[in-house]
Formats: structure tokens, C-alpha cells, sequence
């Protein structure tokens, strides 16, 4: 008797589990897969084989299992998958693409490319196999690439053909810049609306393009339409005011700081964020708030080359604001970091001592006087082409001593200036203005305080031959007729 209870419930367990077995989904392959680990193997395997068995014939659902041993990076199973789909139908593209993309997980694109070749080959309408070789190809061909996806408008008009080439170029551009103005080109043969039902990273990188290519009314269009849809997006809210920065629109770009740094999310502070936020303060002339952004960008800043260059910007917010003092000392710690300081920047130091001299008196004005006469006169030996431009500002900022040019101060300074002019000739109207300049002032000087009336008439005899308008000079060689 219990031999025969004993048969019964074997005979009945063999029933109720065939079916059970039966049941096992490619999906439950797929979890399997992706749950696996080395104490499960061998069950994950029988899941596996049990799957297989009931879609074998079917090319899309074994590319499915191969596809999650892709996942997890088993590219041997998934390379024995990945044949199994391709034998299962030669003429679908899914086998083909699965065999591609596991060669791009193993960094080879010219074996990728054939199978994407063979994808379009065996299924030319299927817009994947298009896209997959196209992308295979964006880096090192990229107008091959949208050529490819041009095939694919012709196969399927609905494919989002340009959308997907401006894309390419925009990953082209990272590295060569050439590629912008395809990138933008294809961006804006999509009409804006379409980008919702696309990539959302699309729509991202058409407001980029538009902001590089300083089409900024566009790019803070295209930024602006992002928000309807994802008001707390840190690229949009970021886009919209770095372009009204360059528009101009300073106000608006204020609500855009607050929007950025207080209402959006996953936000990776970069520091032109804290460049563009400065600028936008700056441009309503509020510059404490415009110096709290600058002075984060350059705790944010790393390389000496970018803190040089936010330190002169401070230097000058500095200078705006009146204080001289401090536009000095960020000024000072400007060439200090700029290991390619030049002409031009040395010139800068001289001029907010000039302005300093220009609101001082007494000593305090001499030493501010003297500190840029100094520089100039270094800039001299350092670089030797700024001799001119040098001795006629040293004139100029001298004169602050001697306003009314009775003690002549200015003069060494204008004859040299006027013996380096006159021995290369006047080759621009920069040379005119400074060397009329230095005429009147030595003449005026001679023939009003030097009692040299002989000397003075040289000077004004040159700047009515290279004047003949000049009224000064007229006026005083006048009255040498009488």
C-alpha cells in the first residue's frame, strides 16, 4: 500500500511541476541574469536554458537574454546569445546589434561596425542598426555618420534623423570646433516643441550649441522652454542666465542666480557660475553682492592662470566701487599670479596709481605719482616697444604734480618721446595725437616759462607743418610776425 501512496504523490508532483517549469519567462532569465552570483550559478543557468527553450525560434527575445548578460558584462554568454538570435532569423537586425555592441564593450569599433553593417544588410529597415553604425563611426567619420542616418530618413521619415545628427556633431565639437555650426544647424532644423517627445539631453545640448555659437536670444529660448517642463532643471535655469548676462539683461539674470543656486536640483556648482552670477550683479552696478560671487569663483578656481584672471576682474570691481586701495592690492596679487603678464597689464597697475594721485594731494600724491612713473619707466626696459606709449603717459601722469607745467616736468618725457617718433615717422594717428601733444606742451613751456622764443617756435613750426588747422599754433607763431 504505501508503494503505491508513494508512486502516486511522485507521479503527482511530476504534474504539478512540468507546467511550473514551463512557466519561466525570458524576463525571469533576465532577472536571474542580472541577480546572479557565484553561489546561484548553476540555478541562474537552468532558468536560463528553461527560457531559451520556449522562444529559441523567436530572434528577439533570445537577443533579450543575451542582452542581460551584456548588462553585467558576461560577454562570453552574451556572444553565445547574440549567435543564437542570429541563427534563430538571419534577417533580423537584434543578433547583429547585440553582437555589435558587445564589441564596443570590448573597445572594438571596426569589428562593431561590421556587425551593425550586417544588422543593415539583413534588416535595412530597421532605424537601429542605422543608428548604431552611425554612432560607431561619429568619432572618427562623423559626416559618414550622418550620412548614414540620411539613408535612414529615406527608410523611415518619422526617425528623428535630424535631432540625431545634430547630437553627432555636438559630440564632435567636444573635440574639434569645426563641427559647431553643422551641430547647430541640424539642432535648428527641429522645431522646438519636437524636442519634448525626444532625448531630453537633445534639447540640453541644443541651448549649449546656440549659447557657444552666441546665438544667446536663441539658447535662452530654447533654455526657457526646457522649464515649462522641468522648472528645477540646474542646466536650463543655468543657460537662461548665463544668456541674459550676455544680453545684457542684468535683472532678469539676478532672478536666474537665485533660481540656480536655490531652486534647482542635483546642482554641481561650477565656477562660471559663480563668474556669471559676479557679472550679473556687476551689470546693476550692486557690486558688494557682484565681489561675494567673484571672491567664491576664485576660492573655486585651481590653476593660477584662471585666479590671476578673477583677481584682476575684483581689481576692478574694486576700481567701479571707488576703492582704490583694495582695486590696488587684488591688483598687485594679479601680476603676482600672471606669469604671462604683459605691456597692457603692467599698464593697469600705472593707471589706478595715476587715479589714486588724481584724488591725493600733498605727499601722498608724490609717492602715487612716483609708483607709476616707476612702472613706466620699467615697462620701458621690459618691453621696449611700449617706449612710446610709456614716456607719453609718464608725461601725463607728472603733470599732476605741475598742473600748470611752470616747472616743465612733463618736458624730458615729451622729447623723448618726440626724438623716438620723429626718428621712425609718424606711423599712425596714435603718433599724431602724442606728438601734437608733445609740440604744444615743450612750445608752450619754452615760450610761457622758459622765456626761449627761439626755442619754442622750432616747436610750433613742427606742429603747424604736420597741423596746418592747429590753432595754438597759428595763434602763437602769430606773433612772431609783429
Amino acid at each position: 500500500m504505501k508503494t503505491i501512496k508513494y508512486l502516486f504523490i511522485g507521479a503527482l508532483m511530476t504534474v504539478i511541476s512540468a507546467p511550473v517549469m514551463a512557466q519561466v519567462s525570458v524576463d525571469d532569465a533576465i532577472k536571474a541574469i542580472k541577480s546572479s552570483n557565484a553561489s546561484n550559478a548553476k540555478e541562474t543557468e537552468k532558468v536560463v536554458k528553461q527560457a531559451f527553450k520556449a522562444v529559441k525560434k523567436d530572434a528577439g527575445e533570445v537577443a533579450k537574454i543575451g542582452r542581460a548578460y551584456l548588462d553585467v558584462k558576461d560577454t562570453l554568454n552574451a556572444r553565445v546569445y547574440a549567435d543564437l538570435s542570429i541563427k534563430a532569423n538571419k534577417k533580423a537586425a537584434v543578433g547583429y546589434i547585440l553582437r555589435g555592441d558587445i564589441e564596443v564593450l570590448n573597445d572594438n569599433p571596426g569589428e562593431a561596425a561590421s556587425w551593425y553593417q550586417n544588422a543593415k544588410y539583413f534588416d535595412p529597415t530597421n532605424a537601429e542598426a542605422y543608428k548604431k553604425y552611425a554612432f560607431i563611426y561619429r568619432g572618427r567619420d562623423p559626416k559618414l555618420a550622418v550620412e548614414t542616418l540620411e539613408e535612414l530618413r529615406t527608410i523611415d521619415p518619422s526617425y528623428p534623423v535630424d535631432a540625431e545628427a545634430g547630437h553627432i556633431y555636438y559630440l564632435s565639437a567636444k573635440k574639434s570646433a569645426t563641427y559647431m555650426p553643422l551641430a547647430l544647424e541640424y539642432f535648428q532644423k527641429v522645431q522646438l516643441p519636437a524636442y519634448d517627445k525626444l532625448d531630453k539631453n537633445y534639447m540640453t545640448e541644443y541651448a549649449l550649441v546656440a549659447f557657444v555659437s552666441q546665438k544667446n536670444d536663441l539658447s535662452r529660448q530654447i533654455a526657457e522652454h526646457g522649464l515649462k517642463r522641468d522648472p528645477r532643471n540646474a542646466g536650463y535655469n543655468r543657460l537662461v542666465m548665463y544668456n541674459s548676462v550676455e544680453l545684457k539683461d542684468y535683472e532678469k539674470a539676478i532672478t536666474y542666480v537665485d533660481r540656480l543656486f536655490n531652486n534647482s536640483d542635483s546642482l554641481e556648482v561650477s565656477t562660471n557660475d559663480y563668474k556669471f552670477a559676479g557679472l550679473a550683479y556687476a551689470g546693476v552696478k550692486n557690486y558688494e553682492e557682484a565681489l561675494k560671487y567673484y571672491t567664491k569663483q576664485l576660492e573655486a578656481s585651481e590653476d593660477n592662470g584662471t585666479k590671476a584672471n578673477v583677481l584682476k576682474v575684483i581689481s576692478d570691481t574694486y576700481k567701479a566701487m571707488g576703492d582704490l586701495d583694495n582695486s590696488l592690492a587684488k591688483y598687485e596679487e594679479y601680476l603676482q599670479l600672471n606669469a604671462n603678464a604683459n605691456a597692457n597689464d603692467y599698464a593697469g597697475l600705472a593707471t589706478i596709481y595715476r587715479n589714486m594721485a588724481a584724488e591725493k594731494t600733498g605727499e601722498e600724491q608724490k609717492v602715487a605719482v612716483n609708483k607709476a612713473l616707476e612702472i613706466y619707466k620699467s615697462m620701458i626696459e621690459k618691453f621696449p616697444t611700449s617706449a612710446d606709449y610709456s614716456n607719453f603717459m609718464s608725461a601725463r601722469t607728472i603733470q599732476i604734480l605741475d598742473p600748470e607745467q611752470k616747472l616743465g616736468l612733463a618736458r624730458p618725457y615729451y622729447e623723448a618721446l618726440i626724438a623716438s617718433i620723429e626718428a621712425a615717422g609718424v606711423k599712425s594717428d596714435a603718433d599724431k595725437t602724442r606728438i601734437k601733444e608733445a609740440y604744444s606742451y615743450v612750445g608752450i613751456y619754452l615760450f610761457k616759462f622758459a622765456n626761449d622764443m627761439e626755442g619754442a617756435k622750432v616747436y610750433f613750426d613742427k606742429l603747424i607743418e604736420l597741423d596746418p588747422e592747429n590753432e595754438l599754433a597759428k595763434q602763437v607763431l602769430s606773433t612772431y610776425e609783429k
